[in-house]
């Protein structure tokens, strides 16, 4: 019979025997050493967890800014925030959940938006937490917990303006290397003359070929559309067939190939500007020289010793209420500076530069677009832009019309921006 005073001298023995020690200690401490050991493993998953959850978090939030801008304000908050929602269920780290989880997930998004409306316009602003339960090692359970509470948090901002004062002065090449094709298929035509480099100066019989290309002239005219469509739906004053068209917005425009061609001076609206880019030739000639087309901007828009209330745009601008106006330049060119020649020529490129130096001295704020030009060419609109952020570099048709879309969005004041 196993009695009280059995029990107290089996337990005596068996911490009085030393064998097998080690094995029992071992057996015993082993899951709280697996546990520690994957705790660094654990540690490092959750880093990269956090920095995906803060990379969608983020991505999110601007993506819904973007909706608001786009929609013009018209998407309601509501919308807005589901867009954040739906976008972070969307991501890849939430495809391999279960449906609790992406419920849980779907709970722990919480997102605050917020509109001020101004005299100006409308701005936006949306800020995001979301929380992501990591499930943990089980050994790791044992000895701390199941879960890891991660977190993210994330601001965007953006505005739909009801108008901008502006003056915009377009200089466009024209050349010959203008004619030359890109690798965007035109789907309505069969057959057309496709010009590059190598064929260059051959009649347009012997060029024509199948499938038709878009050429480079073709691809500024859509962008410029693009561009002048782009102004008009963020300009509240803009009226179709009114005069003036706009009391906002005055546009202009100068073509170049090594020489000037006659320039459409400024106006209010686009259409003007609009008309004379759309009768640029689809397959024009001549070298490059963007010199004396600069100047004809920059003499237009250049200020009366810092004045620029006391300027014909500055009147103009006046005349209209407009108690201020943003001056800008767009230089758009394919190559280098060439003129009547074939080869890069220093002393062209070096005038332009002091030009676009004059002008942004003055405070003239200048895009630049070299579009699917060569290295000579890139490096001078890199130095005539007003900030990286002002430069472009589109190598086929889709990218360039989007360059001067956003070129308009920021002229008009129409943007999104991470906060945070």
């Amino acid at each position: 019979m196993f009695n009280g005073a059995g029990m107290v001298k089996s337990m005596r023995a068996l911490l009085a025997d030393r064998q097998g020690n080690f094995a029992m200690m071992t057996a015993i401490s082993l899951p709280l050493l697996m546990g520690v050991a994957g705790a660094g493993l654990e540690f490092t998953k959750a880093i990269q967890v956090k920095s995906d959850l803060q990379s969608t978090a983020d991505a999110a939030t601007l993506a819904a800014a973007t909706m608001f801008r786009e929609s013009e304000g018209e998407k309601s908050d509501e919308e807005l925030k589901a867009q954040v929602a739906t976008f972070i269920g969307g991501q890849s780290f939430a495809q391999n959940l279960t449906e609790l989880e992406k419920k849980a997930l779907d709970s722990n998004v919480n997102s605050v938006a917020k509109r001020t409306d101004t005299d100006k316009g409308t701005s936006f602003k949306i800020s995001t937490t979301v929380s992501y339960q990591m499930p943990l090692n089980p050994l790791l359970g044992m000895i701390w917990a199941k879960t890891l509470t991660l977190s993210a948090t994330s601001t965007s901002e953006s505005s739909f303006n009801k108008g901008a004062p502006m003056s915009m002065y377009l200089v466009l090449d024209r050349s010959g290397s203008m004619s030359f094709r890109t690798d965007t298929v035109d789907k309505s035509k069969y057959a057309c003359p496709n010009y590059t480099a190598s064929n260059w100066g051959q009649s347009q019989s012997k060029v024509t070929s199948n499938p038709c290309y878009v050429n480079k002239s073709t691809s500024l005219k859509t962008a410029v559309s693009y561009l002048v469509d782009t102004l008009n739906r963020a300009d509240p004053t803009y009226k179709l067939g009114a005069s003036p068209e706009s009391k906002l917005v005055r546009t202009a425009a100068v073509a170049y190939n090594d020489a000037k061609f006659a320039e459409q001076g400024f106006d209010w609206g686009t259409k003007k500007t609009a008309a004379y880019v759309q009768a640029i030739p689809q397959y024009p000639e001549g070298g490059t020289n963007a010199d004396a087309a600069l100047n004809i901007a920059y003499n237009a828009l250049k200020s009366n010793n810092t004045n620029i209330t006391t300027t014909r745009e500055g009147i103009e601008h006046a005349n209209q209420k407009n108690k201020f106006y943003n001056r800008y330049i767009v230089l758009m060119t394919d190559g280098e500076m060439t003129g009547a020649s074939a080869s890069w020529n220093s002393g062209i490129d070096a005038q332009v530069r002091a030009t676009c130096t004059k002008a942004k001295a003055d405070d003239i704020k200048i895009f630049t677009i070299a579009f699917m030009a060569p290295v000579k060419g890139k490096l001078l609109l890199q130095a005539c832009a007003t900030s990286a952020d002002n430069y472009y570099a589109p190598e086929n048709m889709e990218e360039i019309v989007e360059a001067f879309g956003d070129i308009a969005r920021k002229a008009s004041g129409n943007l999104s921006r991470l906060t945070n």
